[in-house]
């Protein structure tokens, strides 16, 4: 019987992946923003995440991103009274983190699969020396492939800011973890700056203007970049500005120009997923959303792609906390955490799994988790056939044709009815009466029924 106090413990859920630190805190309708790995390194103390991206050109010296990747205790380039070592440096991002998510009492990370135990001790290290705990570290291609609904081999690829990460899975009854290899030649760093080279020797050609030649217009150009990314995610051509002293100079970028300047890691992409049998293949919200990858990727002739949300990995844990929560190494003195690299299929485990963060599974759903966002049910939903949810009551008559299904809330009870047959959509739970924590798969992503008090 769980005391009072473990009952009313604040918990959150940290996905460590140094190109976009993701963070859900109980309690929150929505999640914080993703934080890049980045830190600067100021006189007054450390700046960390977006804030320290938004100066990494300004003050390159001052500017560390390679502290996840090689989480030590080595000494740092430049160092002064806050920060000596790579680890100085996570630990100031932590306490953001922390900060930012509202100061909870206690954690659970999901850590990318090519994480080492010298990198566990560190982090745990830097939890002690934290104003909450730790309560679970499981790896993240596993939490996000458990709640995929599929089942034989699986093979999740994910993209850090210094490497790619492949991780082989075995699908059944549990998701378990069998290799992990990474491809430091396939970094999300390297792919960015290639573009804005790519970017920069157009400005040069067509208007004799270097935007890499100044550390404003270099931050300028990073800054502006994924936002094109997004853009080209869905545009044959756009138009990209840039702000100068001469004036402000607009070029037009095709998508497949773009594409092409990054060819030979998407090829080396190909390679590398070419070289592990699958069943099916898991690719992360941020491997995907990088224009070329799919695009090669269908060129090749790979197929059984699932992209996943990108909130797979956190709704996989708020899920499954209790599978995760407290999951002591029984070969470690002093109970430190096990890292957990299997889990229960969410669909062989029904309603029976609780989340160790709320209650919330147990009783009726209020909202549905997608994106980071919370849609309330009370007006109802519609999910279109690219997964968007759209509440009905706000919905055009257009929008409601292209409608692939329907969430109803009526006392407590939800409903979900299909409305378009060519879409697929399955449920962890029985159609007509959902619960709180029950997940609903459409087109190859992952929704998830939260309730929000």
């Amino acid at each position: 019987m769980p005391t009072v106090k473990e009952e009313t413990l604040s918990t959150a859920i940290i996905e460590l992946n140094d190109s976009g630190i993701l963070c859900h805190a109980s309690g929150r309708v929505e999640a914080t923003p993703s934080s890049p790995g980045y830190a600067l390194l100021q006189n007054h103390g450390v700046l960390t995440g977006e804030q320290a991206l938004q100066q990494a050109w300004l003050q390159p010296q001052q500017s560390f991103n390679q502290f996840w990747y090689q989480l030590s205790l080595s000494p740092l380039s430049m160092s002064n009274q806050h920060a000596r070592h790579h680890a100085d440096l996570a630990y100031a991002q932590l306490q953001q983190l922390y900060a930012d998510a509202g100061q909870p009492q206690q954690v659970i990370f999901a850590m990318p699969s090519n994480t080492t135990a010298e990198h566990l001790g560190i982090l745990l290290g830097l939890v002690k020396a934290s104003p909450f705990n730790a309560t679970g570290l499981v790896d993240a291609a596993v939490a996000a492939a458990s709640q995929s609904g599929l089942k034989g081999k699986l093979l999740h690829a994910d993209i850090q800011l210094h490497t790619t990460v492949l991780s082989t899975l075995n699908s059944a009854e549990q998701v378990q973890r069998q290799t992990a290899s990474q491809y430091p030649d396939i970094p999300l760093k390297g792919i960015h700056d290639t573009w804005a080279q790519f970017i920069a020797d157009r400005f040069i050609r067509e208007y004799r203007y270097d935007p890499l030649h100044t550390a404003a217009g270099e931050q300028q150009l990073h800054d502006r970049l994924p936002g094109w990314i997004n853009q080209l995610n869905t545009q044959p051509e756009i138009e990209a500005e840039l702000s100068a002293p001469q004036g402000d100079f607009h070029l037009r970028i095709q998508r497949s120009e773009f594409i092409a300047a990054n060819q030979r890691r998407w090829q080396r992409l190909v390679e590398a997923l070419a070289s592990t049998p699958y069943d099916s293949l898991l690719l992360s919200h941020r491997l995907a959303s990088l224009p070329g990858v799919l695009d090669s990727l269908a060129a090749a002739g790979h197929d059984n792609i699932v992209t996943l949300a990108a909130d797979a990995t956190i709704a996989a844990c708020l899920a499954q906390g209790e599978a995760i929560a407290g999951a002591a190494d029984s070969n470690s003195s002093d109970s430190q955490l096990r890292f957990i690299t299997a889990l229960p299929a969410l669909s062989s485990i029904g309603e029976k799994q609780g989340s160790a963060l709320t209650s919330q599974e147990q009783g009726a759903a209020s909202h549905l988790l997608w994106g980071h966002r919370a849609y309330a049910l009370d007006q109802g939903l519609l999910l279109l056939s690219d997964v968007t949810p759209v509440i009905a009551a706000e919905a055009t008559e257009d929008l409601t044709k292209q409608a692939a299904a329907e969430i109803t809330l009526n006392e407590g009870t939800i409903s979900l009815k299909q409305r378009h047959n060519a879409v697929a959509i399955t449920c962890d739970g029985d159609w007509h009466n959902l619960r709180s924590g029950d997940a609903i798969h459409i087109a190859g992503q992952t929704l998830t029924l939260i309730e929000v008090g």
